[in-house]
């Protein structure tokens, strides 16, 4: 055997052994880099679980709305807006006839004023302790009957509905979710769709 042929053999020999440990290398840089992903995953979900500021707009997303209210976004113009350092979201889209609405009431038919569109405004007040929403929640309940009028069964920990201001308010854990909906002529109407609403949050909270 040669001097060359020994040394392609000592070459061959060798591969193996650095190609294995690089692919334990790539395995175990790989997992770790999964277990960061995870552990970063949990804080993030713990964190906006606990208060949901800056992401007021993931309790019920975009994609739910279109499937809950039929929205076509670029049709309808669905407008998505959020506050800083709150759990807070506004939507707004146009009626399907928002045109003849718009129409009518600058003709002034006399008919009243004619919403061309509709509003969705989701928050979450946070109170830090299930105590203190319970008190809070209480609270309403007792000195603002007059507004939130209607208790509504089996929604989260306690729910309360004001036409006067198509809002639904629902206690969850520490927290106090709170949808105004405008959508429909009659206001006691958006009740229904604001509980279909809820429903989709409350499963995030």
């Amino acid at each position: 055997m040669t001097v060359a042929m020994i040394r392609f053999a000592a070459f061959a020999l060798v591969i193996p052994l650095l190609l294995c440990s690089c692919d334990q290398q790539t395995r175990k840089q790989a997992a770790e880099e999964a277990a960061k992903a995870a552990k970063d995953s949990i804080s993030w979900a713990s964190y906006r679980s606990a208060n949901w500021k800056n992401y007021g707009c993931e309790l019920v997303n975009d994609s739910e709305i279109v499937e809950l209210f039929g929205v076509e976004p670029q049709r309808d113009v669905l407008n998505t807006r959020t506050l800083p350092d709150q759990a807070f979201c506004l939507r707004t889209w146009n009626k399907p006839d928002w045109k003849e609405r718009e129409s009518a009431n600058e003709k002034e038919t006399g008919s009243g004023f004619l919403e061309s569109q509709n509003r969705l405004i989701v928050q979450v007040f946070s109170y830090g302790t299930e105590e203190h929403a319970r008190m809070q929640f209480d609270m309403l309940k007792r000195d603002r009957r007059n507004t939130y009028e209607e208790d509504v069964p089996e929604l989260g920990e306690g729910a309360l509905w004001s036409t006067n201001t198509v809002t639904l308010i629902v206690k969850k854990g520490h927290s106090v979710l709170s949808i105004a909906l405008n959508c429909m002529d009659t206001p006691h109407d958006n009740l229904a769709k604001a509980v279909e609403v809820a429903e989709v949050a409350l499963r995030k909270m």
